[in-house]
Order: C-alpha cells, then sequence, then structure tokens
C-alpha cells in the first residue's frame, strides 16, 4: 500500500528480468512516439506552428469588424467576402453560428491568418486539407500560411456549439488568377468592392436618405452576424424572423410574465442592445448576445429591419 514505506535496500535490489523488458518496451516507445511527433509536424505538414496572443471577444470583434469594412469585396449567402493582399494579415472569426469573412487567397502566396472566436470554443476544421484547430475565445492564434494548391476549401466546426452547430460552414477560395473566380460563383467582372459607406461613429447621418440608412444597415446586419440567426425570408430555426417584423404585435416574455408589444423602433433598439430583456415567446431558450452598436450603426441598423417585408 502506498501509506507503507518500502522496506530497507528497495532501491538497490535488482529488479526482475520481465520488468526490464516491460520498462524497456515503454522506454522505446515514448522515445519513438516523441520523435514520431515531431516528424507528424515538419514531414507530415500537420499541427503547424502558431504564434498566441491574448485578446478580448470585444476587441476581435472590432478588428474583424473594421477589417472587413475596409476590405470587403462583395457578399455571399449574406456572409462578407475579403480578397487580401499576398503577405498581408487575414482576419477570420469564429461565432455562433458561422465564420466570416469568406476569403479569397492567391496560390503560393503567403499570409498571416488570425484566428479568434468572440462568445465560446469552435473547432476549426478545414476540409479536405483535414487541418483541425480548437478555437478559444479571448485568444488570437496565428498561423502564417501558404495554399499551394487552388480550389474552394470549407471550414467546418467540429466543436459542438449549440443549436446552429450544423450550419456553421465557412469558405475558403484559392485561385491561381481572378480568372477563375467565375467558377465559384463570382463574377469577375463586376467583383469589386461593394460595401456601403457606413459612415464614422462621429458622423452627422441626420441628412442621410432611407435608401443609405438601409444600405449602411444591410452591411451592418451581415458584418455583425445577425444574419447567423435571423432570417429574412420567414424561416425561424434559431431566432425570430425579421420579415414583416416592424409594426406587427409581438408576445414577449418581460420579467416572467406574457405581454404583446408593437415593434417599433424602441423595440427593435431594446432588442438589439438589450435582448434578454423582451424575449419572443417560443425563443426563451436561445440567449442572444447584445450587440455592440455606435449610434450610427443602431440608426442604420433599424432603418434596414423595417424596410424588410
Amino acid at each position: 500500500m502506498s501509506l507503507i514505506a518500502p522496506s530497507d535496500g528497495w532501491f538497490s535490489k535488482r529488479t526482475a528480468k520481465d520488468e526490464r523488458i516491460w520498462i524497456l518496451i515503454a522506454f522505446v516507445l515514448c522515445v519513438f512516439l516523441f520523435i514520431w511527433m515531431i516528424m507528424w509536424h515538419v514531414v507530415g505538414k500537420q499541427n503547424p506552428s502558431n504564434t498566441t496572443y491574448k485578446t478580448t471577444t470585444e476587441e476581435f470583434g472590432r478588428l474583424h469588424d473594421a477589417y472587413v469594412q475596409k476590405h470587403m469585396v462583395g457578399m455571399d449567402n449574406g456572409i462578407p467576402v475579403v480578397k487580401p493582399e499576398p503577405n498581408s494579415d487575414v482576419i477570420l472569426m469564429g461565432q455562433m453560428w458561422r465564420w466570416s469573412p469568406v476569403l479569397i487567397l492567391q496560390q503560393d502566396e503567403w499570409y498571416n491568418l488570425h484566428i479568434s472566436s468572440t462568445d465560446i470554443v469552435h473547432g476549426f476544421s478545414l476540409q479536405p486539407s483535414n487541418m483541425n484547430f480548437q478555437i478559444y475565445p479571448e485568444y488570437d492564434y496565428v498561423l502564417r500560411f501558404k495554399p499551394t494548391a487552388s480550389g474552394e476549401y470549407k471550414i467546418l466546426c467540429n466543436e459542438y456549439c449549440g443549436i446552429g452547430h450544423h450550419i456553421m460552414i465557412g469558405k475558403i477560395v484559392v485561385v491561381q488568377d481572378d480568372s477563375e473566380l467565375s467558377q465559384y460563383g463570382y463574377d469577375p467582372n463586376t467583383f469589386e468592392k461593394t460595401r456601403a459607406t457606413a459612415g464614422s461613429a462621429d458622423e452627422d447621418i441626420s441628412g442621410w436618405s432611407e435608401a443609405q440608412l438601409v444600405e449602411a444597415g444591410e452591411t451592418a446586419f451581415n458584418i455583425k452576424g445577425c444574419n447567423a440567426c435571423h432570417k429574412t425570408d420567414g424561416t425561424s430555426e434559431i431566432g425570430p424572423a425579421l420579415n414583416g417584423l416592424f409594426g406587427s404585435t409581438v408576445t414577449v416574455t418581460e420579467d416572467g410574465a406574457r405581454k404583446d408589444v408593437v415593434a417599433d423602433d424602441a423595440y427593435i433598439a431594446l432588442s438589439i442592445s438589450d435582448p434578454q430583456r423582451q424575449v419572443k415567446v417560443g425563443f426563451e431558450e436561445i440567449a442572444m448576445a447584445s450587440l455592440e452598436l455606435s449610434d450610427n450603426e443602431m440608426k442604420q441598423m433599424i432603418a434596414y429591419i423595417k424596410s424588410i417585408k
């Protein structure tokens, strides 16, 4: 028993032959696995080295939003598309339940890929290359890499992250030149910068037309990832659908009691800034994260939601 001290001279006692054989086998196996792990990293090109920095979910979210607004060249099913310059920093954000943005990269060029999560742990799985990483919030994983084969690569989340886990699929497209973009559903002739002019946080947008507000609001809606849960086609798999919302009567739960409210500007603003205050009946078990919006972004977002018929 572990509570009884060994007898005197136990250390110098000769070990039995069969025990020595097992110790030798275990030692050789450990050395082999140690060397194999290094070879798998270097020769097998698995588990590539990365540099990790401490960050916050809010800081990385702002970094993602600013990067997308600056470099966005289009949209792909509501996800911003970015085509960064070779040998530049690339931002990829994991968020319930999407990977943003879609990346279009140049074959045989180096990039510095920054990956992080803004909510919970996600699993980054690049297919069919079968590269796998655990992506934790509050850590910025920086991977320097060079895509060597053109094609479309899917990013799957292989760490269960909630009700929308099955739809969390991102995309990286690797091309040799822009003429290949049409193969992946993009039009090279019109694949230019299409981001709306959202204006700065302190800019006076009081003179903007309703069309300008709606356009900028749609951009903010997609960049912030609202479309991951809220659809505009009438479906409501994860969050309530937004089409026809404005002006309608919504039954919500507030402080444990049900009541009917009118979906006006104030209701939309409250649902964005404090989504757990008034929760639409039927969606009480799905927690929505509050969004960090400037006054301008809030005004633009409300205008866009009001426009969805």
